[in-house]
């Protein structure tokens, strides 16, 4: 009866080897990143790019974030002015010390495709994009310091609506 529960614990033990990827070979010795000298300020912000129709490609997982991981954004869309912009804020959440970054990407009505991008943002942290006075849609990624990315806010907003 002990031998073949020794059997059964080392196959388990050798699959779970095997699963956990320790078999692969390292990738090598690291690249090293060049820094900037001390007391130069780092940029915290993307600049904002223009595209033309087509919406970014990038990965992201489908579905809600871990509960450990949630945050939460808040869109809103400037409709009493003449100026079409949408404002994006970062409120915060469980998840906060694991958020990497915040992607924004506003796919506007005139075919353009803007997006900016936070690095650790902060609560109430703002990306302010430029709309069009049409229907333009709002993504809203959050990348983890796990590498895993999440979509959380995808609508589309019109610049005014009489409801």
């Amino acid at each position: 009866m002990i031998k073949p529960l020794c059997i059964l614990f080392a196959a388990t033990a050798v699959l779970f080897v095997l699963c956990a990827g320790c078999t692969q070979p390292s990738g090598g010795p690291a690249t090293p990143v060049p820094t900037a000298p001390p007391g130069t300020p780092q940029p915290t912000q993307q600049m904002t790019i223009v595209t033309p129709a087509t919406t970014p490609t990038l990965s992201f997982i489908a579905g809600p974030m871990p509960p450990q991981y949630t945050v939460d954004v808040q869109v809103d869309r400037n409709t009493v002015a003449i100026t079409p912009t949408i404002i994006t804020t970062f409120r915060g959440g469980k998840g906060i010390n694991f958020v990497s970054s915040m992607d924004v990407i506003v796919t506007r009505s005139d075919g353009q495709v803007v997006s900016q991008s936070l690095a650790r943002p902060q609560v109430n942290s703002q990306v302010e994009l430029e709309g069009t006075r049409g229907t333009d849609r709002v993504e809203v990624f959050i990348t983890l310091v796990t590498g895993d990315r999440y979509k959380v806010y995808d609508q589309a907003l019109p610049f005014r609506s009489y409801n």
